[in-house]
C-alpha cells in the first residue's frame, strides 16, 4: 500500500479509500456510529450506506455551513447534528457501537474531553477510530490509551483503532 508522504495528500488518499478505512474499523449493518466533526460527511455518508437502515449514524459538526451535503442526504440512518463547540456529545451513554475521531483532535482545546465523551457513548467491546492529523501519533495513542481505550490496530499506519474496555 502505498502512502502518500504528506499529511495533505494523506487526507485526500484516506478519503478516496473511505469504504475501505471503515471497513478496517469494521462498520456493519446495524451498528450505530457517531462521527464527531464530520465535516462534509467524507465519512458519514459512507457509513450511512454501511450501517443500513436498521443501523444509525449521527454526524456531528459545529459548523452548518459544512454539513450541507449531510443534512441533504440525511435519511433513516444519517443524522445531522449541530454541535455546541464543545465536546459535549448529546446522545445516552454506551448507545454507539463505533466513534471516529477523523482529522479534528487538533481542532479542539480539548482533546481528552472529546476522548472521554467518545468513551461515554461507545459500548464496552466498541470501537474509536481515530485519524490524528497535525499531530504526533504516538501522543494522540497515549492520550487515547489514558482515557480507557485499548489500541488495537491501524490502517496503513495512518488510521488508529481502539476498543473501549
Amino acid at each position: 500500500m502505498d502512502v502518500p508522504p504528506e499529511e495533505r495528500e494523506q487526507k485526500l488518499w484516506l478519503a478516496e479509500r473511505a469504504g475501505e478505512v471503515l471497513a478496517s474499523v469494521p462498520i456493519r449493518p446495524g451498528d450505530t456510529v457517531f462521527d464527531f466533526g464530520c465535516g462534509a460527511g467524507a465519512y458519514a455518508l459512507p457509513a450511512a450506506e454501511m450501517v443500513g437502515a436498521e443501523g444509525a449514524v449521527h454526524a456531528m459538526d459545529c459548523d452548518l455551513s459544512r454539513m450541507d451535503p449531510v443534512a441533504d442526504a440525511a435519511h433513516s440512518s444519517l443524522h445531522a447534528v449541530h454541535g455546541d463547540g464543545t465536546t459535549h456529545i448529546p446522545l445516552e451513554a454506551a448507545s454507539c457501537d463505533v466513534g471516529l475521531l477523523y482529522d479534528v483532535l487538533q481542532k479542539l482545546d480539548d482533546r481528552r474531553g472529546a476522548m472521554e465523551e467518545m468513551r461515554r457513548v461507545i459500548r464496552p467491546g466498541g470501537v474509536l477510530s481515530v485519524y490524528p492529523m497535525h499531530l504526533d501519533p504516538q501522543q494522540v495513542r497515549a492520550e487515547v490509551e489514558a482515557c480507557g481505550f485499548r489500541f488495537r490496530d491501524d490502517y496503513a499506519g495512518l488510521v488508529m483503532h481502539f476498543v473501549r474496555e
